[in-house]
């Protein structure tokens, strides 16, 4: 009988084990986070005073993950320096909520895809000159406003079309083509300028 029970714990070991291995494969899975690093501890282009791009944050992470959190090892995906100080990159649950402990990052947020409820915020909210929220805030000026920026498809949409009419637009950013995204195609005297940000749901899609 002794073999028969020895073999039946090695195989009880093993599914144990492969159970284990799930569950940590499951509690380690990366997905993409936006965090905010506070401006003074936002890392330095050296002798230009600018905010470096990606690889100066892939430092930042190795600096505040600790070696026992760092497998699987984080990614920076994008930077960010003008409305936002800080970078993308795709984290496990236990990296993200170490660097929102740290002092030197003020939010650690999961990116979502969300879908839009219209693209007539004043009308969708009954905002009016003569009837509605406007008038009865009587010029409030405690009043804060959110601008949620969702970025543009301009392909087959006629609005985003060529026209004569426009002079031609002084602008210091670029049309960067991507694979879905022919620049030369659609930017235009009206669109002049478009950048593709959307390597994080890509990946949550499984595309490498």
């Amino acid at each position: 009988m002794a073999r028969p029970l020895g073999a039946l714990c090695i195989l009880l070991a093993v599914v144990f084990a492969a159970a284990a291995a799930a569950a940590a494969e499951e509690t380690e899975k990366q997905s993409t986070y936006i965090v905010h690093v506070a401006h003074k501890h936002a890392p330095l282009l050296p002798g230009r005073g600018g905010l470096v791009a990606t690889g100066a944050y892939g430092c930042f992470l190795r600096d505040h993950i600790p070696v026992h959190m760092s497998v699987p090892a984080p990614r920076v995906l994008y930077s960010y320096s003008h409305a936002a100080t800080g970078f993308a990159a795709r984290l496990t649950g236990r990296q993200a909520a170490h660097l929102a402990a740290e002092r030197s990052v003020l939010a650690v947020v999961p990116d979502a895809a969300l879908q839009l409820h219209t693209t007539l915020t004043p009308s969708f909210l009954g905002l009016w000159a003569s009837s509605g929220l406007l008038p009865a805030s009587n010029g409030a000026t405690d009043v804060v406003i959110g601008v949620m920026d969702t970025g543009v498809y301009p392909i087959d949409r006629a609005s985003f079309a060529a026209d004569p009419s426009l002079p031609p637009g002084k602008f210091r950013g670029s049309c960067v083509s991507a694979p879905s995204f022919n620049a030369s195609a659609y930017c235009n005297g009206k669109l002049v300028g478009a950048k593709a940000f959307y390597e994080g749901y890509e990946l949550e899609l499984g595309r490498p």
